[in-house]
C-alpha cells in the first residue's frame, strides 16, 4: 500500500447543496474540486435521476453557484453580473435537457438566498452595506479608502469588515426590474421559512444599533400585505432553525440558561401564537463530527412524510431523525459515519456523507434501505493506506468515559518502535469520530501513530458534557495527559520521547496551554490559535460573546480568572519547540493572539516559528486554497520531521 501524500487532497471531490425538483424525480447538486492553476475550487452541477440512480454532468465550467428549481427540467442558476460590479449577483435560467444558459436579471446586492412565489416574483434574502444607503455612486467612490465602526461586532471571518451591514429581506420583480424593501435597515434577519402557498415568510432576526446580541425573535410576514408581525421578542431565546412541515412551524430554540452557550437547543412548534416544547434535545442540531475533506454546504432539516427530518451528532456520527407535532421522536435510519446535508423527495432522502474511512459520497433512502449512487472519491484511495481508527477509550480519573482513537503509521510492525501525535479539534464544542481526516492520514502515511479523543468539553455527549464554561485548560488538560498516558500503555510500540501535539482554535489554545504545563511533547504545532482572553475580547469578532461566555467574565470584573486560563501566562515554564501557523484573515482567533505567544516563547528562549498566510482566515484547513493547504501541510510535515524523528 502506497502512502496518502498531502497532494493527494487535491484528487479529492466535495459534494454539497443538494436539492430535489418539485417537478420531477430528479435532482440537482454541486461537485467541487481544487484547480492548482487558479488556487481554487472547480464547482459544477450534476443531475441525478432518482428513479434509476443515474448520475450525469450538467456544467463544465467550474463556476457553478446556488440555484433554484423554477420549472420542469429548467434551474434559475447564480452567475456573475452582467455589469461584472463588484457585490452584485447575477442569475440565469439553464435548461436541464439543452444545457443552454440564458442570462436573467441582476440583484445589486450579494444574495444569500432566493425562493420564486411566482414565475418572474422573487422572495430575496440579501446582504446589504446600510453605511451605503442613500449615497450616490460618486459618494461611495469617495468613501472607498474609509471603513467606518460603529458596532460589535465590528468584522466576521471570511466576511471582512461587517458594522453597519445587515441581511435584509426584498420583494423582486424581474419583468419591471422592481426590488421593494421588506426589513428596517438595522434589522437583521437570519433563518427564513416560506409558507407553501407563498402568502407567509417565518424569519428570525434581531434590530441592534450598537451591539448584536445573542438572542433573537420570531417574526410573521404576510406577502399580502407586508405587515409584521412580532410573535417571540428578541430579548429571551437564542432561536435557531425554523421549518415548516404542512401548516406546522417547527422552531429550535435555547434559553441558554443551564450550560451557556452549551446549551442545545429543543423543539418547539408555533400554536397560538406562543412556542410549545414538544422534545428535550441534547444534541447538536447538524454534523458537528469533524473533518477536513468538506467544501460548501446545504440543509440539514426538511419535511419527511408528514414530520420533521432533521440531523443530530451523536458520540461519534451525525444521524437522521424525524420528529412529529406531538413530540414523536424517532432515529429513522442507522448510519456508521456522518449524514451533511440532505433533500426528500416523497418517501426518499437523497443525501451527502462520509462512512467511516471513506471520502463524502452521494446516498439515496427508500424509505426502507440506503444505498450509494456514487463514487466519486473512489480511486483516488485505491491502492493507499486509509488507517483505521482503532477504539482506545477509557475512564479518566473522575469517572468519565472519555472516547478516543489511535491510527497506525504505514507498515506497522509491532516489533518498532514509532513517534506519535496527539491531534486536537477545535471548537471546544466538537467532536472527532471515525471520519477520514486528510491530515491524519497524511500523517500515518509518514510513519506516525495519531492518537485523538474527545476530552469533556466536546460535543456528543450532551450540553453537561460539553460544559466548559471558565473551566479553560484543567478538566480538558487533564483529559489529553490521562488519554496520553492511557495510549502510551496501551500501544507499546509508541516511543514516549518522541511525542508531537498540534491542534487548531480550540485545538490551537490547547497546545498553547500544553506546551505551558509539560515538557513530555518534543514539538508543538499552534494552528489559528488564541493565547489571551483579555487581549482576545476586544480583537476577535467572538471576544465580547464567546469569551465571557466561556471565560465567565470580563476584563473589567474578572481579570484574574481570564489571566488564569491564558496560556501566555504560562509561556515562561514552556520548553517545547513549537510551529504557529496563522491566517492574515482570521478574525475568530485574530493574528494578534498567534503573535502574543510566539512572541512570548521567543522572548524566553524558546525554539519558534510562525508562518503567516496572506488571504486566508480561519477555514484554511479545510477550504484555504489549494496550493495554501499543500504549504500548511508541508510546514507540518517539516516541523514534526526536525522535532520528534
Amino acid at each position: 500500500m502506497k502512502p496518502i501524500l498531502k497532494e493527494d487532497l487535491l484528487g479529492y471531490r466535495f459534494l454539497s447543496g443538494i436539492s430535489c425538483s418539485p417537478f420531477e424525480n430528479k435532482a440537482v447538486f454541486t461537485v467541487a474540486r481544487q484547480d492548482t492553476k487558479t488556487n481554487g475550487y472547480k464547482k459544477n452541477l450534476w443531475l441525478a435521476d432518482l428513479e434509476t440512480g443515474k448520475l450525469s454532468q450538467l456544467t463544465h465550467h467550474g463556476k457553478a453557484r446556488s440555484f433554484i428549481f423554477e420549472k420542469e427540467n429548467s434551474l434559475l442558476c447564480a452567475v456573475e453580473a452582467k455589469n461584472k460590479k463588484p457585490g452584485h449577483t447575477g442569475y440565469a435560467h439553464f435548461d436541464l435537457t439543452t444545457k443552454k444558459t440564458e442570462y436573467a436579471f441582476t440583484l445589486p446586492f450579494a444574495v444569500n438566498q432566493l425562493w420564486m412565489l411566482e414565475e418572474g416574483k422573487y422572495l430575496v434574502h440579501a446582504n446589504i452595506d446600510t453605511n451605503q444607503e442613500g449615497m450616490t455612486e460618486e459618494e461611495i467612490k469617495a468613501e472607498a479608502d474609509y471603513i467606518p465602526i460603529r458596532e460589535l461586532p465590528f468584522w466576521d471571518n471570511g466576511i471582512g469588515y461587517v458594522s453597519g451591514w445587515r441581511d435584509i429581506l426584498y420583494l423582486y420583480d424581474s419583468t419591471e426590474d422592481k426590488l421593494q424593501k421588506l426589513t428596517d435597515s438595522k434589522f437583521n434577519v437570519a433563518a427564513v421559512a416560506l409558507s407553501a402557498d407563498h402568502t407567509t415568510v417565518w424569519y428570525t432576526g434581531q434590530s441592534f444599533d450598537e451591539k448584536k446580541g445573542r438572542f433573537n425573535g420570531l417574526f410573521r410576514l404576510d406577502l399580502e400585505t407586508l405587515q409584521i408581525e412580532e410573535i417571540i421578542p428578541q430579548e429571551t431565546l437564542r432561536i435557531g432553525k425554523l421549518q415548516l412541515v404542512g401548516d406546522t412551524l417547527f422552531v429550535s430554540a435555547s434559553y441558554m440558561d443551564k450550560w451557556g452557550t452549551a446549551d442545545k437547543d429543543d423543539w418547539y412548534v408555533l400554536e397560538n401564537g406562543a412556542l410549545k416544547k414538544i422534545l428535550d434535545n441534547d444534541y447538536t442540531l447538524g454534523c458537528n463530527v469533524s473533518s477536513d475533506c468538506r467544501y460548501g454546504g446545504g440543509k440539514n432539516a426538511a419535511e419527511y412524510m408528514g414530520k420533521l427530518l432533521y440531523l443530530t451528532t451523536e458520540v461519534k456520527y451525525c444521524l437522521p431523525n424525524t420528529l412529529t407535532p406531538d413530540g414523536e421522536h424517532a432515529h429513522l435510519f442507522p448510519f456508521e459515519g456522518a449524514i451533511e446535508c440532505l433533500a426528500v423527495k416523497g418517501e426518499q432522502i437523497l443525501f451527502v456523507a462520509m462512512k467511516k474511512q471513506s471520502l463524502q459520497e452521494l446516498f439515496l433512502y427508500n424509505g426502507k434501505t440506503v444505498r450509494q449512487l456514487s463514487h466519486f472519491n473512489r480511486a483516488v484511495l485505491k491502492g493507499k493506506y486509509v488507517g483505521k481508527p482503532e477504539y482506545c477509550g477509557f475512564r479518566n480519573s473522575e469517572g468519565v468515559q472519555i472516547d478516543g482513537w489511535v491510527i497506525k503509521p504505514i507498515d506497522f510492525d509491532p516489533e518498532k518502535t514509532y513517534p506519535a501525535l496527539l491531534s486536537m479539534h477545535g471548537g471546544p464544542c466538537v467532536a472527532w469520530g471515525e471520519l477520514f481526516v486528510h491530515e491524519m492520514q497524511m500523517l500515518a502515511g509518514q510513519g506516525y501513530f495519531v492518537f485523538y479523543c474527545n476530552p469533556r468539553g466536546s460535543d456528543g455527549r450532551g450540553a453537561r458534557f460539553a460544559h466548559l464554561r471558565g473551566k479553560y485548560g484543567t478538566v480538558d488538560y487533564e483529559d489529553f495527559m490521562e488519554f496520553t498516558d492511557h495510549v502510551l500503555e496501551a500501544v507499546p510500540q509508541i516511543d514516549k520521547n518522541k511525542l508531537g501535539v498540534l491542534g487548531g482554535s480550540y485545538g490551537g489554545y490547547m497546545t498553547n496551554w500544553i506546551i505551558g504545563h509539560t515538557s513530555r511533547f518534543s514539538a508543538a504545532v499552534s494552528q489559528r490559535s488564541f493565547c489571551n482572553p483579555i487581549s482576545d475580547f476586544g480583537n476577535s469578532c467572538l471576544g465580547y460573546t464567546f469569551d465571557v461566555d466561556q471565560f465567565a467574565g470580563t476584563p473589567w470584573d474578572n481579570l484574574d480568572r481570564l489571566w488564569d486560563h491564558a496560556p501566555l501566562k504560562y509561556a515562561p515554564q514552556c520548553t517545547t519547540p513549537t510551529l504557529f501557523i496563522h491566517a492574515l484573515e482570521d478574525y475568530n482567533c485574530p493574528l494578534s493572539q498567534g503573535f502574543e505567544m510566539f512572541s512570548a516563547l521567543k522572548y524566553h528562549g524558546i525554539t519558534s516559528e510562525m508562518v503567516l498566510f496572506k488571504g486566508e482566515n480561519h477555514e484554511l484547513s479545510r477550504s484555504g486554497k489549494p496550493l495554501h493547504r499543500m504549504r500548511r501541510l508541508a510546514e507540518i510535515t517539516r516541523w514534526f520531521e526536525t522535532y520528534t524523528k
